[in-house]
């Protein structure tokens, strides 16, 4: 068995709603100025001997993460972390600390954005060419350049929505692995209530793209290397 840790977060004075956990109430272990948001007895091999227990398990890790970042800034932990005892939660807390505080101060009003970028099509009018002939020759002719320009079109709104986006944001990650959709992350400010009105904007500049925006997000993406 192990001890599950969801999330780091500084304490507070207000007391926080936690939620349910995988299989049990969550609880805070605390270390000086840094507090563990952990469920005790789990077994992580159990939880990874079935397909769709696995998957419920990654599920209910962020439901939890979100809820409480809610209520209060924290670091989310790797889905995976544990500690086979308390001594060595604590023992990791305490050689990390001041790593772990100096990201949990650097991130402590900002959220996580996701801006989904979705290729769109062109219209297929292949039915209204004509089939004879010259005609059919030419139509086609056509239909290749204007499909070349089309994809040029939004190569160059791809790079252009980047250079929007770096324009007021400084921490920016995208990611392009998959061709059907490709994904921008990127911190704001806690309350950044200009996001609607950029996107919109975004949007008129990149019609050839369709663009979806998240809810704010604990910072999955934006957290070092070195964290548990």
């Amino acid at each position: 068995m192990s001890i599950y840790a969801y999330a780091l977060l500084v304490p507070t004075a207000s007391p926080l709603v936690l939620p349910l956990g995988m299989e049990r109430n969550i609880e805070l272990v605390y270390s000086s100025g840094l507090a563990a948001i952990v469920e005790p007895e789990i077994s992580l091999e159990a939880i990874q001997a079935k397909d769709e227990r696995l998957l419920q398990a990654v599920l209910n890790h962020d439901r939890v993460i979100r809820e409480l970042f809610q209520q209060t800034p924290l670091l989310p932990l790797r889905f995976g972390s544990g500690f086979t005892s308390v001594e060595k939660l604590l023992n990791h807390l305490e050689q990390h600390q001041e790593q772990y505080l100096e990201t949990l101060t650097q991130l402590a009003d900002k959220v996580e954005y996701t801006l989904k970028a979705t290729p769109c099509d062109l219209l297929d009018d292949s039915d209204t060419i004509d089939t004879r002939g010259k005609a059919y020759l030419l139509a086609k002719k056509q239909r290749y350049q204007t499909q070349q320009a089309f994809q040029t079109q939004q190569c160059e709104q791809w790079e252009l929505l980047n250079q929007l986006i770096l324009k007021t944001y400084t921490n920016v990650i995208c990611e392009t692995r998959q061709p059907d959709v490709r994904q921008i992350h990127f911190l704001a400010q806690h309350n950044d209530s200009t996001l609607s009105t950029q996107q919109s904007l975004w949007q008129v500049q990149c019609s050839h793209w369709q663009l979806a925006l998240s809810e704010p997000l604990p910072p999955y993406h934006f957290l070092k290397n070195t964290l548990i």
